[in-house]
């Protein structure tokens, strides 16, 4: 019969894995004590929370929040880094660790409820973040705006031109 404490456990990462937008599966065996709390802190100050796992715990979660792709990759000590704003982000933050971190490694991820293989980690981290692409989209709608206003302000600035050229010549006149 499982204890009280344990089917907690399982039900509160089952919550986080069905709400998280992406989730990062890794490897942090070799770090030290003072390199895990200063990446917790990076974590954290990121907006992404980095959770340490027990296996047998994470494998039953998984099942139960319909990310069985994970089960396979739940060997060997494992935490989990959740994103609930921008997706990208786990991700990002991850590849940034294991820059910094040489016994870091990212073992797979679900992006948007998608299963993602280790090779494919990366490109996600490549990916834009929400507010860039917004960005993006609002200087390209920008831009033919602009490109309109410049050339009316263009034939405005033209016809004040032709009309202080009539001007001086009708006072040369007369």
């Amino acid at each position: 019969m499982p204890r009280p404490e344990k089917v907690a456990q399982v039900e509160e990462l089952k919550e986080k894995l069905s709400q998280a937008r992406s989730v990062v599966l890794v490897d942090f065996l070799g770090l030290t004590a003072s390199e895990c709390v200063e990446l917790r802190r990076l974590m954290r100050a990121r907006g992404v929370e980095f959770r340490v796992v027990k296996n047998t715990l994470a494998r039953i979660a998984a099942r139960e929040a319909g990310a069985d792709f994970l089960v396979d990759y739940l060997t060997g000590p494992n935490a989990v880094v959740v994103g609930r704003d921008d997706p990208t982000v786990p991700y990002k933050v991850a590849r940034e660790c294991a820059k910094k971190y040489p016994h870091f490694r990212v073992k797979a991820g679900l992006f948007e409820g998608e299963p993602v293989p280790p090779e494919q980690v990366e490109w996600y981290a490549t990916l834009p973040s929400r507010e860039e692409l917004l960005a993006r989209l609002a200087g390209g709608l920008a831009g033919p705006i602009r490109g309109l206003a410049v050339a009316l302000a263009g034939v405005i600035r033209g016809l004040a031109v032709a009309l202080a050229e009539v001007k001086k010549k009708k006072e040369q006149k007369g």
